[in-house]
């Protein structure tokens, strides 16, 4: 399977970039239910911005995502001292470097910017990690998903009861733990929090692990940056994510604050707001 994405993505960046411009210049991506669900997500999360700008806004992040879909393969058929060869700059990488070098435990929070699995293929360059796992579907596919995310000696754990407590217990072993904090998360397992303005489903493991054990916390996201290159943003957490009565309410003020750093990067076309609260309608109702 490597070898099949190796050769699917042989073709520069560029050209894929050139082409799927072009799908969407020629209007066929309006048919898409993704391109649907971005309309939607971004009229919730950007009010203020003019009709245009929303459909301008729309149509880039499917660019942006079918690009980063191809960005996905190439980090899945590559090595991993490949993973940082079109990342051109890292802004605060400081704040990873002097974590590790601390060995006192991180949790890195990361949220769906482009390509995830680019994302944690640089971060195990670094170090090792251990991550949350949504298994996919197809069981050959998830193998080999896996299979790289675990490449170099990193430990991968199914998105349940039992992963949590290995990501704790990592974490307590003064481990690096990496989460994606921008999915819905399973009934019962999260709790609603405002995310622009908006209730929606949200998990609260990273707060909670950050209050309970009282580890750094640091937020990635992966950006395009020019000429087909990319740029990885590193903050610090809001410090209210170690307040009893704020740290949840924390975790999606930060969210907010990765996504506006360049809001077509980020992945629209997911459907977060699909659990509103009781008497609230679902906003994709029809899609």
């Amino acid at each position: 399977m490597k070898t099949l994405f190796y050769l699917i993505t042989l073709l520069p960046i560029e050209i894929i970039r050139f082409i799927v411009k072009l799908y969407c210049y020629l209007g066929f991506y309006k048919m898409n239910s993704s391109y649907k669900v971005s309309l939607v997500n971004i009229n919730i999360c950007y009010p203020d911005l003019s009709e245009t700008e929303k459909l301008v806004l729309a149509r880039d992040s499917i660019v942006e995502t079918i690009v980063s879909g191809y960005e996905t393969l190439q980090s899945w058929s590559r090595p991993i001292h490949h993973s940082g060869d079109r990342i051109f700059k890292v802004e605060n990488n400081f704040l990873l470097s002097q974590n590790i070098l601390a060995r006192d435990g991180l949790i890195i929070v990361a949220i769906h910017n482009r390509s995830v699995d680019m994302l944690l293929k640089w971060v195990n360059g670094k170090t090792r990690t251990t991550t949350l796992y949504k298994k996919v579907k197809n069981k050959k596919l998830d193998h080999f998903v896996r299979a790289q995310r675990e490449e170099g000696n990193n430990k991968t754990f199914e998105t349940n009861i039992s992963g949590v407590r290995q990501i704790f217990k990592a974490l307590i072993s003064k481990k690096v733990v990496c989460l994606a904090a921008d999915q819905v998360p399973q009934n019962n397992m999260g709790e609603y929090i405002k995310l622009f303005n908006r209730d929606a489903y949200t998990t609260t493991l990273a707060p909670s692990l950050a209050i309970k054990t009282k580890k750094p916390v640091i937020y990635f996201c992966i950006n395009s940056y020019k000429n087909s290159l990319l740029s990885i943003s590193i903050n610090s957490s809001n410090k209210d994510i170690y307040n009893d009565s704020k740290h949840k309410l924390s975790l999606n003020k930060d969210i907010e604050k990765l996504i506006n750093i360049n809001p077509k990067d980020y992945s629209w076309e997911y459907k977060r707001y699909k659990k509103p609260p009781q008497g609230v309608k679902n906003p994709y109702e029809g899609i």
